[in-house]
């Protein structure tokens, strides 16, 4: 398959692979899981959630196909920021490589809590197997890397008022084509010693909640799912209790009034949760697990890997094969690269 998107023409039939990680993938520093040695008999794990430098990951497309392919994944998703500009290399190494490749992206949305003035709240939407050249998805994708650009900026211009830090410097670090965002204003301060690691400047100078930030354009929660949709994709909650969950993804409370809230999300169109990912609150995922149940939604785990800008080792947490198969049963966009595990 074939398609033209975001100014540039992909391919998604067998190509050669694009880079020499595919022949020797490297090794990944402070991996805490599945650190056997890869004997060359791929696994059946499935992770749905991983970024590249099409976004804020450290590796480019085609090294995160290798790197799941060294840690023996056998289904990987490449499922970067508000773009689909990675798919192309990823294909190609995922088809050098034998490694199954679930295209997707991770939509930003957004939320408005009516019982506390209808403040907004960053809600992220993972989609699979979307059709890219679906017209309003690539108008959204544009629009929404558009402000981010713009919004980064200005978030280096207030922090240039208190550190030793320019927009020069932030911007020759974003790739060509890459969606710009706050990892990349992060990798700045971490090079000027201002910060040991992002997970640092997350919680502290790049905080959602903090003096330097600026929001940026985002469709609402509801208008992401009706468009992953129309696209043919299959709408998943990006790890929804991260940080305890926005007032429209909390499962605290009676579970009765958890099933109310994920409803209505589930008749609008939602198709599953992201349950097993290292943000979300232990002690509520059991809740989440009980409305997803309830609603019959899809349960997946990921492991939201980023290569070096995050602890978060591939394969930390997986997705089960009846799950992947009914996200691909689900589906009408793209089909899946490669061969499936058993029993999808």
């Amino acid at each position: 398959m074939a398609f033209w998107t975001e100014g540039a023409f992909y391919s998604l039939t067998p190509l050669q692979c694009p880079t020499p990680m595919c022949s020797k993938a490297p090794v990944l520093p402070g991996r805490s899981v599945n650190t056997a040695p890869y004997d060359g008999v791929m696994s059946e794990l499935i992770d749905l959630h991983t970024h590249s430098t099409a976004s804020d990951g450290s590796d480019s497309p085609g090294e995160v196909i290798a790197a799941a392919a060294k840690a023996g994944i056998h289904t990987v998703a490449l499922t970067d920021h508000d773009t689909v500009s990675g798919w192309a290399e990823a294909t190609e190494a995922a088809t050098a490589l034998d490694v199954g490749l679930i295209p997707g992206i991770e939509l930003s949305t957004q939320v408005f809590d009516e019982d506390n003035g209808f403040e907004p709240h960053s809600v992220h939407l993972l989609g699979y197997l979307i059709d890219p050249t679906h017209p309003q998805l690539v108008e959204e994708m544009a629009k929404i890397r558009s402000h981010r650009d713009n919004r980064l900026q200005m978030m280096v211009e207030k922090l240039a008022k208190d550190f030793p830090i320019s927009w020069l410097e932030v911007r020759a670090g974003i790739p060509d084509g890459a969606t710009p965002g706050r990892p990349h204003i992060a990798e700045v301060l971490i090079a000027k010693g201002i910060v040991k690691d992002t997970t640092e400047a997350f919680q502290h100078i790049l905080a959602g909640d903090g003096p330097y930030h600026v929001p940026h354009y985002a469709p609402t929660l509801e208008t992401g799912i009706r468009i992953i949709r129309e696209a043919g994709g299959v709408p998943v909650l990006a790890h929804p209790l991260s940080r305890g969950g926005t007032p429209l993804t909390d499962v605290r409370g009676p579970v009765e009034e958890a099933v109310t809230r994920y409803q209505r999300w589930w008749e609008l169109g939602l198709m599953g949760v992201e349950l097993h990912h290292r943000e979300n609150v232990p002690e509520q995922r059991p809740a989440l697990e009980e409305v997803a149940g309830t609603l019959g939604l899809i349960v997946t785990g990921s492991s939201d890997y980023h290569g070096s800008k995050k602890p978060n080792p591939l394969g930390e947490h997986t997705t089960t094969p009846e799950a992947l198969r009914e996200i691909l049963e689900r589906s009408s966009g793209v089909r899946p690269i490669g061969a499936m595990p058993a029993g999808v």
